[in-house]
Formats: structure tokens, C-alpha cells, sequence
């Protein structure tokens, strides 16, 4: 147990979370993770930003659960929320199965061609449901629109994978 722990500390965690993600461990973690970064003393700005992108990383998590009641046990997700230098880092991580996995590697590269200017475009006609022709969630949108720095990687997982989003987001902006 004492190199988990020296772990967490040698990394800045400042909170993690291991399990099944519903809706009320959603309004925990945002209220634990903004006690903490205001107790960091954390402008508005960086708190809303590490807020509200965690918020979208979750809400998608959740979204996308694809596994029946009985079997939610098997499939936990891992939220950590850390600070190295003057950046927060946020990882999610999720199981995800084969049709999901391909639905957003494609969203992903869409995102990838676009700017921040068309970005925001998007941002509003999906907001607005003007567009259903946008083959990316608002979530996606956000995050990318939110973060200073983000990576999405897979990892195999039987006949699933582990979805993970790694994000920064500048502390001093």
C-alpha cells in the first residue's frame, strides 16, 4: 500500500477515482475536484475549465455505457485529476466496445481537421440541434475547445478496449 500512496504524491494526484460511473458520482467528483482546486487557490477561469472539461469526459463515459445492470461491476472506469508544474492533468478511462471504439476514431479525426474558429461553429449548431448532420458529440466539441492538450488512446481489452483521454489544461491562462 505504501507505494501506491507514494505514487499518488510523487505524481500531484489531487483525486482519483476507480468504479462504475453514474450520474451521482458525477456531482461528487465536480464538487470534490473544484474544493480542491479552489483550495489551491485556482482562478475562476482554470477552475471552470478543468470543471467543465472533466464534466464532458464523464458525461461521455457515461453516455456511452453499453453493458447490461448485472455486468457493471466488470466494467469500472478511472478518473485521476493531477497537477505537474503549472498544468492540471485529467485522465479518463473506459471500456468501450468494438462499435463505439470506431465511432470515435472517426470523430476524433474529424475533430483533428478542424480549427478553433469552425470548431465553436459546430459547438453552436449542435448546441442549438440545427445541424444532426455533425458527426461528433458537443462533448467531444468542448473538450477540444477547452484543453491545452489532449491525447485519446485505446488499449485492447478482450473483445473490448480501454478508451483512455488524457488532457492538460495551463493553470496560468
Amino acid at each position: 500500500m505504501k507505494s501506491l500512496i507514494e505514487d499518488l504524491h510523487s505524481n500531484n494526484v489531487i483525486f482519483s477515482y476507480y468504479g462504475f460511473i453514474d450520474n451521482s458520482v458525477l456531482s461528487q467528483v465536480l464538487q470534490i475536484t473544484r474544493s480542491k482546486l479552489e483550495s489551491n487557490d485556482e482562478s475562476p477561469l482554470t477552475i471552470a475549465r478543468v470543471h467543465d472539461a472533466l464534466n464532458n469526459c464523464v458525461e461521455n463515459i457515461i453516455k456511452n455505457n453499453f453493458y447490461p445492470e448485472d455486468d457493471k461491476v466488470q466494467f469500472k472506469s478511472l478518473l485521476a485529476v493531477s497537477k505537474k508544474d503549472e498544468q492540471y492533468q485529467v485522465d479518463t478511462i473506459a471500456v468501450v466496445n468494438p462499435a463505439q471504439k470506431k465511432s470515435i476514431i472517426q470523430q476524433l479525426h474529424f475533430l483533428k481537421t478542424k480549427s478553433k474558429d469552425e470548431l465553436m461553429s459546430l459547438k453552436s449548431r449542435t448546441m442549438l440541434h440545427m445541424d444532426d448532420s455533425v458527426p461528433v458529440g458537443s462533448g467531444l466539441i468542448e473538450i477540444a475547445l477547452k484543453v491545452d492538450d489532449c491525447n485519446c488512446t485505446f488499449r485492447d481489452l478482450e473483445q473490448n478496449s480501454l478508451f483512455n483521454i488524457n488532457f492538460k489544461i495551463n493553470s496560468l491562462n
